[in-house]
C-alpha cells in the first residue's frame, strides 16, 4: 500500500476519532463506538515508521510497537463485536464476559509468544519478515485468528440485522458495516493461509511483497468500510434533522396565524432548540388542534361549497379554514349543530407526509382564490389553480 494511502486513512480515522468523541460522553453504545475507532487510530499510527522508532529504541526492545498495534487491534475489534452485540442483540450482552476473556486471552498468549520469538533487529514489515519462521508464524496466527473470528461474528450480526431494519439509512450503514468486516475476515484468513504455505515450503520468499500489499490493500477496504458504514445513520439522522427544521420554519405562519385565534391549544411546555423532530411533532399538533378548534365558525354550507368547487383537498381546506379564522377573530359566535369532519388528509402516523400536507394548505392560503373565498363569505370562488404540494426535491434540505 502506497504511503499516500496509508497517510489518508491515517487522517481519516483520526478525523472521525475525534468527531465521535463527543457522543462518547452521551451513550454507552457511542462510547464502545468510539473506543473502536481510537483503538483503531492508535494501531495505524503505530504503524508509522517514526512512532516505530521511537518506542523501540526508546525502549531498547525491537518490535515491541508490533506488540502494542496487535494489542490495540484485539481493543479495536472487542469493541467492535460489543457494539454490534449492543445494536442488534441487547440481550448477548451477557455473553461480554466470556468475549472480555477471550481477548485477554489472546494478548496473553501473544504477550508470551513475543517473549520467545527471536528478535535480534528491529522489522518495518513484521509481517513479510516472519514469513517462514515457526514462532513468528504461531503468534500471528493467534493474532489472525482472534481477528477473523471476531470479525466473522460480528458480519454474521450486522448482515443479520440488516434485513430487519426499517429505516433505510440504517440498513444501508449495517450492510457497509457488514462488508467491512467481512473485508477483515478475508484479510485474517488470507494472511493465515499464507503463513502455513511459507512455513510448509509451498511458496518461496518471493510473494511475500506481493501477498503483503495485496492483504494491506483488504484491510484498508475493510477499515473505509467500516468508517462510512457507520457513519452513514449519523448522516441520515442530520438529513432528517434538516428536513424537519425546514418544515418549521415553513409551517410557521400557519401556525402563528391559526394560534393566534384560538391561543389555548397552544402547549406551554418548553422544548429544547436542537429537539426538530419533537418540535415539528409539537407544532403538527397545535396546527391540527387549531383546526379542529376552528370548525364550529365555518357553516357546513361554506365547507360543502369549498369542497365542491376547489380543485384540490388541500385548496378546500384553506378555503375554509381561513374563512373560519377570520370569522374567530372577527368575533362571530360559533355556530351550533357544525358536524365535525377530518380536515387533514396527511398521514396521521407519518410525521413528514403531515408535514407536507399542511405546507400544502398554507401554500394554498397564501394564494388569491384562498383570499377571495373568504372575503366573500364562502360564496364565490374563482376558476382557480391547484396549488402545487412540495416534491421531494423542496423538500430535502439544500
Amino acid at each position: 500500500m502506497s504511503v499516500p494511502v496509508e497517510n489518508a486513512v491515517l487522517i481519516l480515522l483520526w478525523l472521525v476519532a475525534l468527531w465521535r468523541g463527543p457522543s462518547a460522553l452521551r451513550s454507552s453504545k457511542q462510547r464502545t463506538l468510539w473506543a473502536a475507532f481510537a483503538a483503531l487510530t492508535l494501531s495505524m499510527t503505530l504503524r508509522r515508521p517514526e512512532v516505530m522508532q521511537a518506542i523501540d529504541s526508546g525502549t531498547g526492545v525491537n518490535n515491541l510497537s508490533t506488540l502494542l498495534k496487535h494489542f490495540l487491534g484485539i481493543t479495536a475489534a472487542a469493541a467492535v463485536l460489543e457494539f454490534v452485540y449492543a445494536i442488534t442483540r441487547p440481550e448477548g450482552r451477557n455473553g461480554a464476559r466470556l468475549r472480555l476473556c477471550a481477548a485477554a486471552t489472546t494478548m496473553l498468549a501473544l504477550t508470551v509468544l513475543f517473549a520467545f520469538m527471536p528478535r535480534k533487529t528491529e522489522a518495518e514489515e513484521f509481517f513479510e519478515s516472519s514469513a517462514g519462521s515457526g514462532t513468528a508464524t504461531v503468534y500471528l496466527m493467534v493474532w489472525f485468528t482472534y481477528l477473523g473470528t471476531a470479525m466473522a461474528s460480528a458480519t454474521w450480526l450486522f448482515w443479520g440485522s440488516s434485513r430487519h431494519a426499517g429505516a433505510g439509512w440504517l440498513r444501508t450503514g449495517l450492510r457497509l458495516l457488514g462488508a467491512g468486516t467481512a473485508a477483515g475476515v478475508a484479510y485474517s484468513l488470507t494472511r493465515a493461509v499464507y503463513l502455513v504455505l511459507r512455513l510448509a515450503g509451498v511458496v518461496d520468499a518471493g510473494s511475500d511483497a506481493g501477498v503483503s500489499t495485496a492483504t494491506d490493500t483488504m484491510k484498508h477496504l475493510a477499515i473505509g468500510l467500516i468508517l462510512i458504514g457507520s457513519s452513514v445513520p449519523a448522516v441520515g439522522v442530520a438529513w432528517r434533522a434538516g428536513r424537519h427544521l425546514l418544515y418549521l420554519r415553513r409551517l410557521a405562519p400557519l401556525w402563528a396565524d391559526l394560534t393566534a385565534a384560538v391561543p389555548e391549544v397552544v402547549l406551554g411546555e418548553e422544548l429544547r432548540r436542537r429537539e426538530f423532530q419533537m418540535r415539528l411533532h409539537r407544532r403538527v399538533v397545535e396546527i391540527r388542534d387549531a383546526i379542529l378548534a376552528l370548525q364550529p365558525y365555518a357553516s357546513a354550507e361554506e365547507r360543502d361549497h369549498a369542497e365542491a368547487a376547489a380543485p384540490h383537498p388541500a385548496l378546500a381546506d384553506a378555503c375554509w379554514v381561513e374563512t373560519a379564522r377570520r370569522a374567530k377573530l372577527a368575533g362571530r359566535a360559533p355556530l351550533t349543530g357544525v358536524e365535525r369532519r377530518d380536515s387533514v388528509s396527511g398521514d396521521e402516523l407519518d410525521l413528514d407526509a403531515e408535514a407536507r400536507w399542511l405546507w400544502q394548505i398554507e401554500t394554498a392560503r397564501r394564494g388569491d382564490v384562498v383570499r377571495q373565498f373568504a372575503s366573500g363569505d364562502g360564496h364565490a370562488i374563482p376558476q382557480p389553480i391547484a396549488p402545487q404540494g412540495p416534491s421531494d426535491r423542496e423538500t430535502a434540505p439544500q
